[in-house]
């Protein structure tokens, strides 16, 4: 076991990683598991304990899109400070930081370290591209359309949601381009943006012999 800063590593390896994050407010468990070269892994149930039901259902979509398992755990620790924004971004944070590890693992044999998705719900349309470089940046653009003004999706407010993007590029050291479309439903606006994320992702994982040892940008630094 590895503690860093707020940071605990349960266990860590290309195929899996285990990591917790315990701070004053909130106390996070994630594990991510994902086939690498011959090390392959299957689907299994997942479980995804948020107390927010649309955080659930968008990490479920990111399992389908990205080929991983994934499963969350979010425990308040000061009931008395609670915000709901707390959770999607903590619960990125905890997530980006479980996929960098995991990227870091995956380092010396060779991986992407960078991709791009695109994906659709309905009338909705979303693209993403993420980059692991070490520095970490987020940023949304949304089309105007009439659910983009909407305050809710489900029963989470749209601006909590974004913080979710916000806390993985964070907890990643990495950059997150989102472009979403127009649409008439916020539940699909968002789903749209989390399938494509969940794509990037899926490509910036794969193997890449071309770049073993190093990350995605020119100057290979590690911080």
């Amino acid at each position: 076991m590895k503690t860093t800063s707020s940071y605990i590593l349960q266990s860590s390896s290309p195929v899996q990683v285990v990591i917790q994050r315990k701070t004053a407010e909130s106390d996070i468990l994630v594990t991510i598991e994902g086939g690498w070269e011959e090390q392959k892994t299957t689907p299994r149930p997942c479980t995804w304990n948020t107390g927010i039901k649309f955080l659930n259902h968008m990490l479920q979509t990111i399992c389908r899109r990205a080929s991983l398992n994934i499963d969350a755990r979010f425990e308040c620790v000061l009931q008395e400070t609670f915000a709901e924004h707390v959770v999607w971004e903590d619960v990125g944070l905890v997530f980006g930081a479980g996929i960098a590890e995991l990227m870091e693992q995956r380092r010396e044999s060779g991986v992407e370290g960078a991709g791009f998705g695109v994906a659709c719900i309905d009338e909705a349309l979303s693209q993403c591209f993420v980059s692991f470089e070490g520095r970490s940046g987020c940023y949304i653009a949304i089309a105007e359309s009439q659910a983009k003004r909407k305050e809710f999706v489900e029963d989470a407010k749209t601006q909590d949601v974004r913080q979710f993007f916000d806390g993985f590029a964070q907890g990643g050291k990495c950059s997150v381009h989102l472009q979403i479309g127009s649409a008439e439903d916020s539940h699909h606006l968002w789903e749209s943006a989390f399938r494509a994320f969940g794509e990037a992702l899926r490509v910036s994982m794969r193997p890449n012999t071309w770049r073993k040892g190093v990350i995605v940008g020119v100057k290979d630094a590690r911080d």
